[in-house]
């Protein structure tokens, strides 16, 4: 497969616990942007958000994903909301590739970002403040993940090795169907 393997979906979906086993079993480069943005800006990305606000995280996440996106040789988790920007499917689309949503249900989604107090859109939140949010949040991004080459779900409980396989099992079909012929 030639070019950058981009892993979309909304948080708790498991862009980055699947990718980086992905590129393992790949032997491609693990990359996340939300790590990329934390590393370059010396902060953490609740940070961000508190002291600089969602435009300049979107900025960031920008200028992250156009230097992974040179990495042909990558898996690159994005930010959940990193496709609801069209300037960042443009760099999509020049680096090649195939872009894979990984998509859940809610109640998976709301049970993964539950285990953890660490997603800004969600916090200060009750259950089901959450639950609308995801909702809600799920809705508006529909259009743009389902601009994804590949859909993929990671709603059942299969452990995350056999869920990477399946994934890397699913792009090889999807590489060979999409493979120019001779």
């Amino acid at each position: 497969m030639k070019g950058p393997i981009f892993l979309t979906g909304f948080m708790g979906t498991g862009k980055t616990k699947i990718g980086r086993l992905l590129a393992q079993r790949l032997g491609r480069v693990f990359l996340d942007t939300d790590h990329l943005i934390e590393e370059q800006a010396g902060k953490r990305i609740p940070q961000i958000f508190a002291a600089q606000g969602e435009a300049a995280f979107r900025q960031l996440e920008h200028q992250c994903l156009a230097e992974a996106a040179a990495r042909a040789n990558a898996v690159v988790a994005l930010g959940g909301g990193a496709i609801a920007q069209e300037r960042n499917w443009e760099l999509l689309g020049r680096a090649g590739g195939v872009v894979v949503c990984l998509q859940a249900s809610v109640d998976t989604i709301l049970d993964r970002v539950s285990r953890k107090e660490d997603r800004p859109l969600l916090a200060g939140l009750n259950p089901q403040e959450k639950r609308a949010k995801i909702e809600r949040l799920l809705a508006e991004r529909a259009p743009f993940y389902a601009r994804a080459d590949v859909q993929f779900d990671t709603s059942d409980h299969l452990d995350p090795e056999t869920t990477a396989l399946r994934l890397a099992q699913t792009l090889e079909q999807w590489d060979a169907d999409h493979r120019p012929g001779p």
